[in-house]
């Protein structure tokens, strides 16, 4: 094997030089190495890093290795991924679920709680026991941390390493926990094992983060770092994802399908809809109502058009056919309305006047009058009347009238008058001139 300034593998591997469990039984390299034997091009050598670390070529964050720090039956191990993936390969005992089960999803969850770590879900294996190992130690601590790194734009590379430090304790289980982020390199800029080989403190680590990054022990503020520098994703959907990481790394997955937990599980791992769409949309369903609403009124009032014409012409109907029976029988003469004795014309009271002349004792014609007449007419009339008066002994003549039907009055009737001499002339003067009237 060639490729390593020492001609050794990596220092994580084991003390005696042999390559990683993960590799082939023969002991020879990965096949995704080159033909030529050299190391893969993804960890060529970079100026800046130590030698034998790989380097990121992509300007997306991708991971570069992971490792575990005197955990389980592991007192230092690294693994390293190819172009951001990681095989494990081995049989069947040999520990691939329980490294999966103490870096991914773990350092991007960081929640310790069985169903969350375990692959299985297994509620009864409990995080203390990959560090006591059921009791063969009394005290241990250990870590657990995952690199990440990219090219920036001008060409240099950006490293970011998160991890989770744990101590626990026998008869109290997990006693303490603490996570970190930075953009130090564990084993070139950052070694969790101290000089004297004991596995760093909190205290001592997080003087040895300093300025590069943070360790805190709140799992909501590691989280938050981890998504504003890698997703971006914002709470909501940052925990999503996570659920569905876990949902789908389950063993056997096939075999044991949920589709109702997978369902949900993609769903809320989709990416939320933009509120400006939503907006948009929101409008739209909106209008969609009001044009329902809308076009019910427009039904409701057709249909009563549609009552209303019906009624409509059934009427038209009846009234054509009235109208047509009607223009086929003969027309009726109007009766003639029989003239009244109470409105009698002018010519006849002007006879009747000429024939009372040649009465006895007649020596004036008195004034004939109606109802009927015209106003100013009717009211000479009335004063000629008045002014007539009976001469000496003489009876007062009247004439058989037909009752008025207005008044209930006579018609018209002679009486004698007493007229001044002077008037009296006049009088015979419009007699005489109305005589010569022809009849």
């Amino acid at each position: 094997m060639t490729g390593w300034p020492d001609g050794d593998g990596p220092a994580a591997w084991a003390q005696d030089g042999d390559v990683p469990a993960a590799w082939t039984q023969d002991g020879d390299a990965p096949a995704a190495w080159t033909p030529d034997g050299d190391v893969p091009a993804a960890w060529a050598q970079d100026r800046n890093a130590p030698a034998g670390l790989p380097v990121p070529h992509r300007t997306r964050w991708q991971p570069l290795r992971t490792g575990l720090v005197d955990i389980f039956y592991y007192d230092y191990q690294e693994f390293w991924f190819r172009d951001g993936r990681l095989m494990l390969r081995g049989n069947n005992g040999t520990g691939k679920s329980k490294v999966l089960a103490l870096t991914l999803p773990l350092l991007l969850d960081a929640d310790l709680s069985p169903t969350r770590v375990e692959p299985d879900g297994d509620r009864a294996k409990k995080m203390d026991w990959n560090l006591l190992l059921g009791g063969k130690y009394d005290e241990r601590l250990g870590y657990t941390w995952l690199e990440f790194g990219r090219r920036t734009d001008d060409g240099e590379h950006a490293y970011f390493t998160i991890g989770c430090g744990l101590k626990a304790v026998a008869g109290r289980g997990i006693a303490d926990r603490w996570y970190f982020t930075t953009s130090q390199r564990v084993g070139a800029d950052l070694y969790l094992i101290g000089p004297n080989g004991t596995v760093l403190t909190r205290d001592r680590l997080t003087a040895a983060v300093g300025e590069y990054g943070m360790v805190t022990q709140r799992a909501d503020t590691y989280r938050r770092a981890v998504d504003e520098h890698l997703m971006h994703l914002g709470p909501d959907r940052y925990g999503s994802l996570i659920d569905l990481l876990i949902q789908l790394r389950q063993p056997q997955l096939s075999k044991r399908p949920d589709e109702g937990k997978l369902s949900r599980a993609l769903s809320e791992a989709l990416a939320p809809v933009d509120q400006s769409v939503l907006a948009d949309i929101a409008t739209a369903f909106h209008d969609l109502e009001q044009q329902r609403d809308e076009l019910a009124a427009l039904k409701d009032t057709r249909g009563h058009v549609a009552r209303f014409g019906q009624r409509y012409q059934h009427y038209a109907s009846a009234a054509t056919s009235q109208a047509s029976e009607t223009r086929s029988q003969p027309l009726a003469q109007p009766s003639r309305r029989p003239r009244t004795t109470s409105k009698p014309s002018r010519v006849s009271w002007l006879s009747l006047a000429l024939s009372a002349r040649n009465w006895p004792g007649v020596q004036s014609l008195p004034a004939l009058t109606t109802r009927s007449g015209s106003l100013p007419r009717q009211r000479r009339l009335q004063r000629k009347r008045r002014q007539a008066k009976p001469t000496q002994n003489g009876p007062v003549v009247s004439e058989p009238s037909v009752t008025s039907p207005r008044s209930g009055r006579p018609a018209g009737h002679v009486s004698w008058s007493r007229t001044p001499p002077r008037r009296r002339a006049k009088r015979r003067h419009l007699l005489g001139s109305s005589a010569t009237m022809p009849g």
